[in-house]
């Protein structure tokens, strides 16, 4: 290993999500011969540890026996984030849980865990992993942080810390940080009052030939109407609840369409007795996937009801197998589709002007041909060698 740095990168879980994709894709592209790469969770979790490849080294910090073993597989509801439960143990757990970290001496849990002694320490997700990273006693490594959400639209980081100060001096102590977007590095800036001088954007690497590959893949689902999907995490960040209202809305203006949707987590059965409660017969939820591609390459169209984002993998991954989007204004979406929605339809980020584009796609044939047109040009931005030499940049 001589000659080569060895770098730390340091996430929560390889539960399936965007940031975790992420991180899979950048490690298992990144060169070998210049790197000696650890991957870390805090909780040995989630089935895209399986993804890594054999030359990355796999360490975790909690081995927690029941979450350890049920994750091991790519089972559908086990793939989610990880308190996505809703049971009274799950409930009291994440309590118990986010009082922990606000609380924990993470300089302790630094050098009892993280030991070996990297040249360059990453926290590739904002909350834990960076409070853990920040504390750390090795003076001669260089730390990085990576944030992959709007700070001030997604909150979900502040159950960690004491108050916003201490959060605020968590990220300070850093050498670099990276936003998956020029939007979220500004909103961090702005609520934490950053060094802009220590910022950087780096675009998310997306393997491209590997997407398209498997949404080659046959897919057993009958297709009967025009088809809308989306995916990610059943939560609230993802506002899955305001596009069932939507459906509802649009189910009483009678044009024939169906919505799929990919996705496991906290607000599952809420959304399952929405459309229960209103016979929303054309909405399917279809759990995980560990293929998404497939289904994305039969839909008409991709839509994105987030209340906030970073840098959508998922929406890129839209871009690529050349489908027309609709979604809302949230980070990245204009770096991605284009500051006047030249490559996909961006509304305002709200339940009426979402409605209103939707109808708008599912009703005017010339505005639908002409995304779907358009977007296929788009996909020309991602290229994952580029993406991730200028990644590699930082060490």
């Amino acid at each position: 290993m001589k000659g080569k740095k060895k770098i730390l990168f340091l996430i929560h879980t390889l539960q399936v999500g965007g940031a975790e994709k992420v991180l899979v894709n950048l490690v298992n592209n990144m060169d070998t011969n210049k790197y000696d790469i650890t991957v870390m969770t805090v909780i040995n979790a989630g089935a895209f540890r399986k993804k890594l490849n054999k030359n990355i080294h796999y360490k975790t910090i909690f081995d927690i026996k029941f979450l350890s073993k049920e994750n091991k597989t790519n089972n559908k509801k086990n793939s989610g984030n990880l308190f996505s439960r809703t049971s009274k143990i799950k409930n009291i757990l994440a309590v118990i849980y986010k009082f922990f970290w606000r609380h924990a001496n993470c300089k302790k849990i630094y050098n009892k865990y993280v030991k070996d002694d990297y040249d360059i320490e990453i926290a590739f997700l904002e909350g834990v992993s960076s409070k853990i990273i920040a504390n750390s006693t090795n003076e001669k490594s260089k730390k990085i942080c990576w944030l992959h959400v709007d700070l001030i639209n997604e909150t979900k980081t502040e159950k960690f810390f004491k108050n916003n100060e201490d959060e605020a001096n968590n990220y300070k102590k850093f050498d670099k940080i990276v936003g998956v977007s020029k939007f979220v590095i500004n909103q961090a800036i702005k609520k934490y009052e950053l060094d802009p001088n220590k910022t950087i954007v780096k675009y998310n690497p997306i393997d491209k030939k590997d997407i398209e590959e498997k949404a080659k893949d046959k897919l057993n689902i009958k297709k009967d109407n025009f088809t809308m999907i989306s995916i990610g995490r059943l939560s609230k960040q993802k506002g899955y609840d305001r596009l069932l209202n939507i459906v509802r809305k649009l189910n009483e203006d009678n044009p024939k369409f169906d919505l799929w949707i990919i996705g496991v987590g906290a607000e599952e059965e809420k959304l399952k007795k929405y459309i229960s409660e209103y016979h929303l017969t054309n909405v399917k939820l279809l759990g995980y996937q560990s293929n998404p591609y497939k289904y994305i390459n039969i839909a008409d169209m991709f839509v994105c009801s987030s209340r906030a984002e970073g840098f959508s993998t998922v929406v890129s991954e839209a871009v690529i197998l050349g489908k027309p989007i609709v979604t809302t204004d949230c980070s990245g979406m204009r770096e991605i589709l284009g500051e006047n929605s030249e490559y996909g339809l961006i509304c305002e980020n709200n339940e009426e002007s979402l409605y209103n584009a939707l109808k708008v796609m599912l009703t005017d044939k010339k505005k639908y041909e002409y995304y779907k047109n358009i977007v296929k040009k788009r996909k020309e931005i991602f290229d994952i060698e580029t993406a991730v030499n200028n990644i590699e940049e930082l060490f």
